[in-house]
């Protein structure tokens, strides 16, 4: 019931505040809106005799529509065609994006279905995100997506922060428990071209939301879900780097079942068509005592080395090479070719 409270109380605030933003605005502003189509499509296949694997996916596959109602009021609604499989392969469309968004010069509060602030800062300098989903969305620390509020305030060029009140399942599962999801985070850029950010969240525990034990046990603790997060970034016309450190904590609300993760990435721009870009990865997870095997099939080392030709600023293209060495089992090598379509 406080949850509900709170919730209502923010989202009255955010009706008011438009409300007066509708009263406050220009005559000389004329509503508009745009149609938003994004498509990620691949092609791969395994090198070597241990990876034998090849063909297409369409990874993303984005339609919607933005309005601006006034200069500082707009809504967005995205349906993503090719968020998900079934078992048989087939793609499940989602409901991506479905929400408002006020802004002036320091504000900017988000209500509905909305994007997350938790690594959107890093897939800005990983810049390849058609290519390999960030750190965190890759090892499902968190979600780009989902029901909820946030609010960002920049207090000056230098410094700035967030927050997000939200329902911590994703956007591919909405329904109503008792879990809510605290976000804060904060970001300096003390001098030209570095930014540095730190972000923790808690998950409150539900019955209803924890993950299922292993088949050999029975029974387990659960406490609250943590997560925090370090990032340091610098970026000018040539280059982007970035590194970044996850710790997460009581995944799925079951204590001690953790995961820490490490990514460093850049790109060089060779001329405003090419650029060459790498990244490295390592994801190593802990578990409970009473936990027989590994949990996270995705410990171990993701290395990608590529680059990009920018056809235009609606399509892109990226060959690239990755290595994957799992804790557990075999290296697999790869070849990719990556296509960005951006109506």
């Amino acid at each position: 019931m406080e949850k509900r409270k709170r919730l209502i109380y923010l989202l009255s605030l955010l009706f008011f505040t438009s409300h007066s933003a509708f009263s406050q605005s220009n005559t000389d502003f004329n509503p508009s809106g745009k149609i938003i189509a994004r498509g990620f499509f691949d092609f791969s296949t395994g090198i070597g005799n241990e990876t034998k694997e090849s063909g297409y996916d369409i990874t993303r596959a984005l339609l919607g529509y933005n309005y601006k109602f006034t200069k500082n009021l707009q809504g967005q609604i995205v349906l993503d065609a090719a968020s998900g499989k079934n078992d048989k392969g087939n793609l499940q469309p989602h409901l991506r994006n479905a929400f408002v968004t006020w802004k002036d010069e320091k504000l900017c509060v988000s209500a509905g279905l909305v994007g997350l602030l938790q690594f959107k800062i890093q897939e800005e300098y990983w810049a390849h995100r058609y290519v390999f989903k960030s750190l965190q969305d890759e090892n499902k620390m968190g979600s780009s997506v989902d029901a909820g509020i946030t609010a960002q305030y920049t207090f000056s060029p230098a410094i700035a922060a967030d927050i997000s009140i939200i329902n911590g399942e994703g956007y591919k599962k909405i329904e109503k428990n008792n879990s809510t999801l605290y976000g804060l985070g904060v970001s300096a850029s003390p001098t030209k071209g570095l930014l540095l950010r730190a972000y923790g969240d808690i998950y409150t525990e539900s019955e209803e939301c924890r993950d299922a034990l292993p088949s050999e046990i029975s029974d387990t603790k659960y406490k609250n879900q943590y997560i925090l997060s370090l990032f340091a970034g610098y970026k000018n016309d040539k280059i982007s780097a970035g590194i970044e450190y996850s710790h997460q904590m009581n995944k799925g609300f079951i204590e001690d079942k953790n995961s820490n993760g490490y990514s460093a990435y850049t790109t060089v721009n060779i001329s405003d068509k090419w650029n060459v870009y790498g990244r490295y990865d390592l994801l190593d997870s802990s578990s409970p005592d009473t936990f027989i095997s590994s949990w996270n099939k995705l410990d171990g080392q993701l290395m990608i080395l590529g680059t990009e030709f920018t056809v235009s600023k609606q399509l892109k293209i990226s060959p690239n090479l990755r290595n994957i060495n799992p804790r557990i089992g075999k290296s697999e090598q790869y070849l990719f070719v990556n296509v960005e379509l951006n109506l």
